[in-house]
């Protein structure tokens, strides 16, 4: 096939070169789609244009650029792929296209990322996010935003990176852009496997390969079905999860790259070994670090070479591949005393053991579990209690394992009894000092709980709940009215002129304003009713049980509460402060969470419009 395709472009090559000068920016901005599709042979045609480069204006050589990275990373030419975005950011001025320049950054953010450098990869994202932000590049930002959000979650930062994934997929609703959508719930789908919620992982991933597969885009078919299958692999389905890695494998053949074929063989190798199939993964996890991947990706291939071969009894091979493993890690200083880094130890201890050395191994273990207490300690919070629970029964595991060992060796080396006894004492040592620690955090967390929830729901300047929580509630009541087929309505309203009164009164008496139409919020709404600042001075109300007709006068109410009220300066200046409100309410559509804070959006929007002070529901917009 790719002989054909070599062939066709062939043909056509002159009039390529004669004709380079006719390809203009708009022809790369037009060929996206096309990209997506089916990147290679797009790839191959930018390579005959590039061969005459100088007969194009230099804004559209830089777009061909951008077009050629996009093709080279679809199509995994990594080293091409980081060729192209060094070449084209030396060739990058003041003067040249900001999408450009932001797509680089956050191109330059993926090369990063791919080399285990994720604090330069999250700079060069942030940056990418400015600059698209100044210049009102919705699409170019909310690709940078869920491109960090997958960085901060490798480095197992996954509340952040959930919270900024969350607001990436609201920006990216607005934009009516079901690719990026697609993308985003991709990218929901590996930091939920990564944080054990199995479940919500399939359920993302399904999403976003219904999509692709309608879009007809293979290159991310092909990463959604490889999601599937790790995920799969985490939940321990191990045979499902072959047979994904093995689609996987056939469905790689958009690309003539080779080396693709390295993530299929990690996940296969990952796969058999943790199965307990020690002879096909040394099979497979060789051949897969025989081919190009990525550092990171190699020392989880090494750890598990080294689990099969302690299982196998090849100790000296079983050593080598954990050295291996933490000569990569100490290269990776972001990964120092994360759980992949820590895992070694773990293997050193198991390494000891194997090896008849049983103090050694208890304090490659207790090490281990210290470390790893720690890493509990740090990233202690509500989402990750599942994960240390598990965690805790492993290392019950791991101990019972230990002591079969144990009784084992005293019984065919019955000579070394007293050296027995004295590692027995330092296993129970070991186990009492992790019981406590453990019992520690657990009574500590029980006591900080209430309070540090009230913190992270609560909106430290309006006094009312905070973005994250408020949204939060919306997702859980939309769904309870839509199952028991029960009305519900939400008031999205913003102070009119707030920038005015910050700018002419200072910013204190602009913090007393919002405070102050929080608390006149609360006190006129009904109870059971919600509210909550969502940023800068707009607040949403959620009103359960409440029709349009319902929360319409209830509008009417709190913005003629807050227009009656007396805001006085320090100067004892009294000030009139409106607001604007838009009302939007499940309908028989049965709306989800994000279209009913679009339409209510854009019913504040005709409010503003229409003079600010004004109550407007999105069956009138």
């Amino acid at each position: 096939m790719w002989c054909r395709v070599v062939f066709s472009l062939f043909l056509f090559a002159q009039v390529f070169s004669i004709q380079a000068n006719s390809f203009t920016v708009e022809h790369f901005k037009s060929i996206a789609n096309d990209i997506n599709r089916n990147p290679y042979p797009v790839y191959l045609q930018l390579l005959e244009i590039e061969k005459n480069k100088d007969q194009l204006e230099d804004e559209a050589y830089l777009w061909l650029l951008y077009r050629k990275a996009q093709a080279e990373t679809l199509l995994y030419f990594h080293d091409k792929f980081s060729e192209t975005v060094t070449y084209a950011q030396s060739r990058l001025t003041p003067d040249s296209p900001p999408e450009v320049v932001a797509a680089f950054n956050s191109f330059a953010g993926l090369v990063a990322e791919r080399n285990g450098k994720y604090e330069e990869a999250a700079a060069y994202f942030r940056k990418a996010m400015a600059l698209a932000e100044r210049n009102s590049l919705n699409y170019v930002y909310t690709q940078a935003k869920h491109y960090l959000a997958y960085t901060l979650s490798l480095t197992e930062l996954y509340e952040t990176s959930l919270a900024d994934l969350q607001e990436a997929y609201v920006e990216a609703f607005a934009l009516d852009d079901h690719f990026l959508i697609a993308v985003i719930n991709e990218t929901y789908g590996a930091v939920y496997g990564y944080m054990n919620e199995y479940e919500k992982s399939i359920e993302h991933y399904n999403r976003a390969l219904d999509t692709y597969e309608r879009l007809g885009y293979k290159p991310y078919v092909v990463e959604a079905i490889y999601g599937l299958a790790s995920t799969y692999r985490y939940m321990k389905k191990y045979d499902l999860a072959i047979d994904k890695f093995s689609l996987y494998m056939d469905r790689i053949e958009y690309t003539p790259n080779k080396e693709i074929s390295y993530f299929g063989a990690y996940g296969l190798g990952m796969t058999y070994a943790e199965k307990g199939d020690c002879v096909h993964a040394l099979e497979v996890i060789d051949k897969a670090l025989n081919l190009k991947g990525q550092v990171d990706y190699d020392a989880e291939l090494y750890k598990k070479r080294a689990q099969c071969y302690i299982t196998l009894g090849q100790l000296d091979d079983a050593k080598q591949s954990i050295e291996m493993a933490e000569s990569i890690f100490a290269k990776l200083p972001e990964l120092t005393d994360t759980k992949w880094a820590l895992e070694t130890k773990k293997l050193r201890g198991q390494l000891a053991f194997a090896q008849g050395d049983f103090e050694n191994g208890y304090v490659f273990l207790q090490d281990y579990y210290q470390r790893y207490t720690q890493f509990l300690i740090k990233n202690s919070s509500t989402q990750l209690i599942r994960v240390r629970a598990a965690m805790e029964l492993e290392r019950q595991n791991i101990e019972v394992s230990l002591l079969q060992q144990r009784n084992k060796v005293q019984q065919l080396q019955i000579a070394e009894q007293e050296s027995e006894n004295r590692q027995q004492i330092y296993f129970i040592v070991v186990a009492v000092i992790v019981l406590i620690l453990i019992l520690a955090i657990v009574i500590n967390q029980y006591r900080n709980n209430k309070k540090i929830f009230a913190l992270s729901i609560t909106d430290p300047l309006s006094g009312s709940y905070n973005r994250r929580y408020i949204f939060d509630c919306l997702d859980r009541l939309v769904v309870n009215s839509q199952n028991k087929q029960s009305e519900l309505a939400i008031l999205l309203f913003d102070i009119d002129d707030f920038k005015q009164v910050n700018d002419q009164y200072g910013h204190p008496f602009g913090d007393e304003v919002i405070f102050r139409v929080a608390q006149l919020t609360q006190e006129t709404l009904r109870v059971g009713d919600i509210v909550g600042r969502i940023g800068g001075e707009e607040f949403l109300c959620i009103l359960p049980r409440t029709d349009v007709k319902q929360a319409a006068t209830i509008a009417e109410r709190l913005k003629e509460n807050i227009e009656q009220a007396l805001f006085t300066t320090e100067s004892r200046d009294t000030v009139k402060i409106t607001v604007s409100v838009g009302i939007s309410a499940l309908d028989e559509s049965r709306q989800d969470r994000a279209t009913l804070y679009v339409q209510s959006d854009k019913a504040l929007y005709k409010a503003k419009h229409q003079g600010k002070n004004q109550v407007v529901t999105y069956s009138d917009v």
